[in-house]
């Protein structure tokens, strides 16, 4: 979620074009390095037709030399082809340095892009394509595309020049033979990756796609591994798998024939390409028309223009691929955000109560939140019980925006939250959620992201307020020391305080705790609570919880049933009246 900016993939409104048009265009950011790529991988070629060329009629004009008993300079080819070899070596290597680079940066570009477009969406969005499916847009989809330059377009445009190039370098000695050499040549550039890309954009195309599904699913299937194995479903997952990478094997092997096929067609042209181009040169010999000694110069230049279209084929036939993963990114890029902000504040709040008037919300069809108000100053604490479903996580989510509101209005400081921008509204309140995740880096890193400036006395401090010094302490590094994936290292109630103990460390107006107490025994639930009441003295304290220990020194407490506000006042006024839903609550504790 974020402010409103143009799409990363620079769609223009609803119009339908082509997956490919905007990374092309992207290709405009860099016009020096892959412009000089270009231009190297151009001498690269000519210089290996030139080597080609030259070393064919050194060889042969030195054996008719010989064989006529006359003198022959051989210096002056043999520099020259010591020139080619050294231009060859150094242009290769010049190239790849350019071209790469260029790519290098293209694709950084590209994946800062996908990851503006993974911040625009909600949590709630993300949800529906699933962290294996993101973790392959982000990575196989994006490698796949440092194909389109260096092995469609680069290629694609060197092999053209090559082929002009070639006709019109055995057009000077022999125009006839010079036609059709051109012919054969253009003949083997356009049918070999027609003919690749035509029967080969199916299954590559559908290959990719597999291949995202496979490593989608493994990396889901590897996070649900504990439960899999409970459940004996790993076997029956397994054979999914094996199912889906079959079919992908499958695949491989038709492209494969494919690619075998083409080369076949390609091996073909340049067979005929070669004996056609030898009798039109023997027959310019016999009309005296052409030195002997250029024969193997001819022939030379059509198998040196051959290297350069042989690698056609082959990368016609990944266009589907490649096509295929920028599809799959270009939706991503174009899903539409359903949290906007503006970008800057339309009104500057004040100090003041954070308020939810008439607040409605329905989730896929179904109504969480029916018509909540509630009110919560600066300086007050305030509980939310209720049953689980109904509905307290979602109003929290709809105070931070994590999903958008169908009806009513939440305010702070006198301003709609619709009216903050996103800065501004992170900086008014901490939260800690139901899920708390950490991630592959220290403790001490895990607790910054909500406390960048946090010392380490501070964080050890406030871990220990919590209950979790003995759990620090044998740590093998202390707060230097890196959790397992997850946070499976951590019980399920040390995980809940840890994400507490980030929250608190961040200096906030309002502070927002979702079931901070789960996972705890009675006489630890009640300390904890103790411990957030202290440290969110003089700010706003919104807990949401379905446990009664602790709250009896809260200033409010709300209950939220089917998505309805069904009680509220002090917990002294609702514990005196024997049919509070509070005094229930405590009656079954004490049962």
């Amino acid at each position: 979620m974020a402010e409103t900016p143009p799409s990363p993939a620079g769609t223009n409104g609803g119009i339908s074009r082509h997956p490919l048009l905007p990374y092309l265009a992207r290709m405009r950011r860099f016009p020096v390095l892959l412009g000089l790529g270009l231009l190297l991988n151009l001498v690269t070629v000519a210089s290996s037709i030139g080597l080609l060329a030259l070393s064919g009629w050194f060889i042969s004009a030195a054996a008719v030399a010989g064989l006529a008993g006359v003198v022959f300079n051989y210096a002056v080819p043999s520099a020259g082809i010591r020139l080619f070899v050294v231009t060859r070596t150094v242009g290769r290597y010049c190239e790849r340095l350019a071209s790469h680079e260029g790519t290098f940066r293209l694709l950084s570009l590209l994946r800062r892009d996908v990851y503006c477009a993974i911040e625009r969406l909600s949590p709630r969005a993300l949800l529906r394509h699933g962290s294996g499916d993101l973790l392959t847009r982000l990575t196989a989809d994006i490698d796949a595309l440092d194909g389109l330059y260096l092995r469609i377009v680069a290629p694609t445009l060197v092999a053209l020049l090559a082929v002009i190039g070639c006709a019109a370098l055995i057009g000077v000695f022999a125009p006839a033979a010079g036609v059709f050499a051109g012919l054969c040549l253009a003949a083997a550039g356009l049918v070999g990756p027609w003919l690749a890309w035509r029967l080969g954009r199916g299954p590559s195309a559908r290959r990719h796609r597999l291949e995202a599904t496979l490593r989608a699913r493994l990396v889901e299937r590897l996070a649900s591994l504990p439960e899999l194995l409970l459940y004996e479903g790993w076997r029956r997952e397994t054979d999914e798998l094996l199912d889906t990478q079959a079919s992908r094997d499958l695949d491989e092997r038709r492209l494969a024939r494919l690619t075998g096929l083409s080369q076949l067609v390609s091996q073909g042209l340049l067979g005929i390409a070669v004996t056609g181009t030898l009798a039109f040169a023997a027959a310019a010999v016999g009309d005296g028309a052409l030195d002997p000694a250029l024969i193997a110069l001819i022939a030379f230049t059509v198998l040196a223009g051959f290297e350069a279209v042989a690698l056609l084929p082959p990368a016609w036939q990944s266009l589907a691929r490649i096509t295929a993963a920028a599809t799959r990114l270009e939706e991503l890029s174009r899903a539409a955000p359903e949290i906007v902000f503006p970008p800057q504040d339309r009104a500057t709040p004040r100090d003041g109560p954070m308020e939810i008037d008439d607040l409605r919300v329905a989730l896929d069809g179904r109504e969480i939140l029916s018509g909540v108000s509630l009110t919560l100053r600066l300086d007050e604490h305030l509980a939310l019980l209720g049953p689980s479903g109904g509905g307290k996580t979602t109003l929290l989510d709809a105070v931070v925006r994590f999903v958008e509101p169908d009806g009513g209005t939440l305010r702070l400081g006198g301003v709609e939250l619709a009216d903050l921008g996103e800065t501004t509204l992170r900086r008014a309140f901490t939260v800690s959620r139901q899920e708390t995740h950490l991630l592959g880096e220290t403790y001490r890193e895990n607790l910054r992201i909500a406390a960048p400036c946090a010392t380490d006395e501070e964080m050890t401090e406030i871990l220990a307020a919590l209950g979790l010094g003995p759990w620090l302490t044998h740590q093998p590094d202390g707060l230097g020391s890196y959790p397992d994936e997850g946070g499976s290292s951590l019980s399920g109630g040390e995980l809940r305080r840890f994400g507490v103990a980030r929250a608190l460390l961040r200096p906030a107006p309002f502070t927002l705790l979702d079931e901070p107490a789960e996972g705890l025994d009675r006489d630890t639930a009640r300390h904890v609570m103790a411990e957030i009441r202290r440290r969110c003295a003089g700010r706003g304290l919104l807990v949401v919880t379905h446990r009664p220990e602790g709250l009896e020194s809260f200033d409010r407490l709300a209950f939220l049933e089917a998505g309805r506000i069904v009680e509220a006042g002090p917990p002294a006024e609702l514990a005196r009246d024997p049919e509070s839903r509070y005094a229930l609550l405590l009656r079954s504790l004490t049962a």
